[in-house]
């Protein structure tokens, strides 16, 4: 059998300090690293909880703002004499935003202006998951005044 010339100048590797200070170092590296892996997985919990309450607040509030404006535009269909304090008291929360939004309240406010316009100003506030009213959703449009020709 023929040796190369770089197997016969090859010696056998000797055991050197390092290696015998060494024993045991990869039972250390592994507990450091299941304890780094438990404090991430501890913290990522709460983080998706955070983000799914931010998500849920957000789209409350998306949901706020949808409604407002869908009974704007239902308002604004109407002959401005029919824009009365009775029909506005009569508005209420469609069943999707009730779903989205428990405990969501309506209210509806007409105000006559200066210049002879009608002010109306809805408004939805519910109470938020600590119990707390949050700050009301507003949105204000103006009218033309009845006039006194116009069929109710």
């Amino acid at each position: 059998m023929r040796h190369s010339l770089i197997n016969r100048n090859r010696k056998p590797p000797v055991p050197t300090r390092l290696a015998v200070r060494r024993s045991g170092a990869l039972m250390v590296e592994l507990v450091v690293g299941a304890v780094l892996l438990g404090i991430f997985l501890s913290s990522v919990g709460p983080m998706f909880r955070w983000i799914r309450d931010a998500r849920l607040i957000s789209d409350r509030h998306l949901f706020a703002n949808q409604e407002l404006a869908t009974q704007m535009e239902q308002l604004a269909a109407l002959p401005p004499s029919q824009i009365t304090d009775e029909r506005l008291k009569s508005l209420s929360i469609t069943e999707s935003t009730g779903a989205m939004i428990p405990d969501a309240r309506l209210t509806a406010v007409k105000q006559p202006t200066e210049d002879g316009l009608q002010r109306v100003t809805l408004a939805i506030t519910w109470v938020n998951d600590s119990g707390m009213d949050v700050e009301p959703k507003r949105l204000t449009a103006w009218f033309p005044p009845a006039s006194e020709g116009e069929a109710e």
